[in-house]
């Protein structure tokens, strides 16, 4: 996440935010326990990360901004580190209070939010990161996955539409966008969404899954083993890649190869291969 700062309170991030900038009106106290806890945000270390952002909570500040990151940082360890969403929404309640312009405390408060179940209380939040940041393409995104999640299919296609319009290679959008506009049984909107993902990411599993269930349902095997056949190279030990081949080998009436994947994906734990076994190769297991 990258939080925006006054002047006053400058923070960078380097897979981990940690602090640059100069605490104005700040006493030495407050500063040193905020960086403190910083350092072991970065470091993984919650537990004592949220005792230092208690005491400089407990220290105050006479800059708002810097309560507010103080609070934001300590509901990130909450979230992550203790799992205590509900401390952690209230801290990302006092950030906002503290500065209400941060697109970062909306969208960290609408995860929360979530992981609570409050789904409209997420979309609220989103539609905030939106209004502040009209090109944000993953306000947009999260927004329509919490609108697919509500089987509101043509909303999400929507916003989905608009993370890609700020985003062209979104693919993790087009790969939903497609599973929406299934949903609305529009097929062809969606194969064409699906062939957009692998396209801009060719090992994208899910995708590549999504286009092969659709091809099976179109009787288009080959298409649909040449899928499953890349999800296989791309992950060997998942039983569901040699399961659905074997299925489809089956259409192909390939009946070696479909049961060495259903044997395949049984060695590998799928309960379904044995059904698939029994069914179409007795006459090849051992005697």
């Amino acid at each position: 996440m990258k939080p925006m700062f006054l002047n006053k309170f400058v923070v960078t991030l380097a897979c981990f935010a940690f602090i640059t900038g100069v605490f104005a009106q700040d006493t030495t106290s407050f500063k040193t326990y905020y960086e403190n806890g910083l350092a072991k945000y970065k470091n993984k270390d919650y537990t004592n990360a949220i005792a230092s952002f208690d005491k400089a909570i407990g220290k105050k500040s006479d800059v708002a901004s810097n309560m507010a990151v103080s609070y934001y940082y300590r509901a990130l360890c909450k979230r992550y580190g203790t799992k205590d969403n509900q401390g952690a929404l209230a801290d990302f309640d006092n950030a906002i209070k503290n500065k209400n312009d941060n697109v970062d405390f909306y969208s960290g408060r609408a995860q929360t939010k979530l992981d609570l179940k409050d789904t409209a209380g997420a979309i609220s939040d989103y539609n905030m990161v939106i209004q502040l940041k009209p090109t944000s393409e993953k306000g947009y995104f999260e927004r329509g996955k919490i609108k697919f999640g509500s089987k509101n299919y043509k909303g999400s296609i929507e916003d989905f539409k608009l993370a890609i319009d700020n985003k062209a290679d979104y693919y993790e959008a087009y790969n939903l966008r497609g599973k929406a506009k299934l949903n609305e049984k529009d097929t062809i909107g969606a194969i064409s969404d699906y062939n957009k993902a692998i396209e801009l990411k060719p090992d994208y599993i899910l995708a590549l899954n999504n286009r092969a269930q659709i091809k099976l349902g179109q009787k288009k095997y080959e298409d649909a083993k040449a899928d499953y056949s890349k999800v296989i190279e791309l992950r060997p030990n998942d039983n569901a890649g040699f399961l659905y081949r074997g299925i489809v080998e089956v259409a192909l009436k390939m009946k070696t190869e479909a049961c060495a994947d259903f044997n395949k994906a049984k060695e590998l734990g799928s309960t379904k291969a044995e059904e698939m076994i029994n069914k179409y190769c007795k006459d090849q297991q051992p005697k």
